[in-house]
């Protein structure tokens, strides 16, 4: 029900596949707006893409050519068990990197990420990191080109800054949904007055 399971699954329900969505939380598309991810989860639906939210796969098993997918609902601890042609598995996404780069002595954090400071620059004088291999921002690419126009601006003397808070999100689906900024549920928090426009 995340940003990767829910772009493949619209592709393959626009080639014609039965697709189900298994997603252990009770909603889709967590960390967006509550409205966002309700909305779009009826849309999907009369797309005919079918959830079982509040679930919880348990195993994945071949037999020959089939998948057997073996889960359980979060609430009522039904067993249940889908046959199907493939699996995809989308339970989040990290950095591609090795143990190779602590051996240039570049360190890494507590998330095996590389360690900036404020301006890019890793353990090490004058070599940068951007991109999915920092712990800043989404791991999206619009996020990696700003701070690759900043660490260039930096190195050029100039003052190269990015606003993480500005910075979107985007669910390549068809509808295709997108967010920028802080949700509903965040504001409500941080205890900011707002106004909602629908």
């Amino acid at each position: 029900g995340g940003y990767i399971g829910l772009e493949l699954s619209s592709v393959w329900k626009r080639l014609g596949s039965e697709v189900i969505v298994i997603e252990f939380l009770d909603h889709i598309i967590p960390g967006m707006d509550k409205d966002v991810s309700n909305e779009f989860l009826k849309i999907l639906m009369k797309q005919g893409i079918n959830f079982k939210l509040g679930t919880k796969v348990m195993e994945v098993n071949t037999k020959g050519e089939q998948a057997i997918v073996d889960f359980i609902t979060t609430e009522s601890k039904k067993k249940e068990k889908i046959e199907c042609d493939k699996v995809l598995v989308a339970v989040g996404r990290k950095s591609n990197l090795t143990n190779d780069i602590s051996k240039l002595g570049i360190k890494l954090n507590e998330q095996n990420k590389i360690k900036v400071n404020e301006k890019f620059e890793t353990s090490i004088k004058n070599i940068y990191a951007i991109g999915d291999v920092i712990d800043k921002g989404p791991m999206l690419a619009h996020k990696a080109e700003e701070e690759g126009i900043a660490v260039a601006e930096i190195i050029s003397g100039q003052a190269g800054h990015v606003n993480y808070d500005v910075i979107p999100s985007v669910i390549y689906t068809s509808p295709e949904v997108a967010m920028v900024g802080k949700t509903e549920e965040e504001i409500k928090k941080e205890n900011i007055k707002y106004k909602v426009g629908k």
